[in-house]
């Protein structure tokens, strides 16, 4: 009787442990979508406002916490904790179905966004009666961006114009970094210091222009820095500038979306 109660208090015992290493794994996932559509359209950019929905309702169930890019830069400068299994959800580009699609659905399961933008296709004043703009794309307006509540949405950079910095000079991608910084502040636009690279590209076969790379970034004053990779992070991060996020594909399915949340990209897989 006294084995059989012993072998219960361990059962118990390794039950909380397994419990509380799920919600204290010490890792990041960061989540990368694009577009938000209302009618049903999906592709690989492209998610339905109803699965993003869905994708919402397990990350509460499933007790992750969504935080703010100003969250992972006072973790990373100032050691100031982050909550148990936290999740930075981003979104690409600023497409206006951000605003009127997507930051509905964040008060109601109670989430955290963060919108990388494209500063040139940020519509203001004059610009806003004619927000279609490259390709028949609709993107935010400053006066959407107004709108929204910023402790539920923030705001990174994603360059000037959306060139790949793979393909750019050293200088250009310092030019790109300034004048995107620059032409967001021109239209009243609060953003962090949390650069997404556009297409997930930087320089990575030349080891001497990624060192130069990363002291542009360093000298704008950039805290984080986002590439694609489809791996989770460990904490502390290893290079804040080298964060990797999960491509969240609008055409995969939920259980697709599972899985790579929980074990990120897996050779083979």
């Amino acid at each position: 009787m006294m084995f059989l109660y012993a072998s219960l208090v361990v059962i118990l015992v390794l039950l909380l442990i397994i419990q509380v290493a799920r919600y204290m794994d010490g890792r990041l996932r960061v989540l990368m979508y694009h577009k938000v559509s209302a009618d049903g359209k999906k592709d690989f950019l492209t998610i339905t406002s109803d699965d993003l929905e869905a994708q919402f309702q397990y990350l509460q169930r499933e007790g992750y916490n969504p935080i703010l890019f100003s969250d992972l830069v006072s973790y990373t400068v100032s050691k100031k904790a982050l909550p148990s299994r936290p999740v930075l959800i981003t979104f690409d580009d600023g497409y206006r179905d951000n605003f009127t699609n997507m930051y509905p659905l964040l008060a109601k399961y109670n989430m955290k966004a963060n919108i990388f933008l494209v500063s040139s296709w940020v519509r203001d004043g004059k610009q806003a009666t004619r927000s279609a703009t490259k390709e028949g794309e609709e993107y935010l307006r400053v006066t959407d961006i107004a709108a929204m509540n910023p402790a539920e949405v923030e705001f990174g950079l994603h360059s000037l114009d959306h060139k790949s910095y793979s393909e750019l000079s050293t200088e250009e991608v310092n030019v790109d970094i300034a004048g995107s910084k620059a032409m967001l502040t021109a239209k009243g636009v609060l953003f962090q210091p949390c650069l997404a690279f556009p297409y997930g590209a930087y320089p990575r076969r030349n080891a001497r222009k990624q060192w130069d790379f990363f002291d542009v970034l360093a000298a704008n004053q950039l805290a984080l820095a986002f590439r694609i990779g489809n791996r989770i992070n460990r904490l502390p991060l290893r290079n804040p500038l080298l964060v990797q996020r999960l491509d969240i594909r609008g055409d995969d399915s939920f259980q697709k979306f599972v899985r790579l949340l929980k074990h990120g990209k897996r050779p083979f897989s």
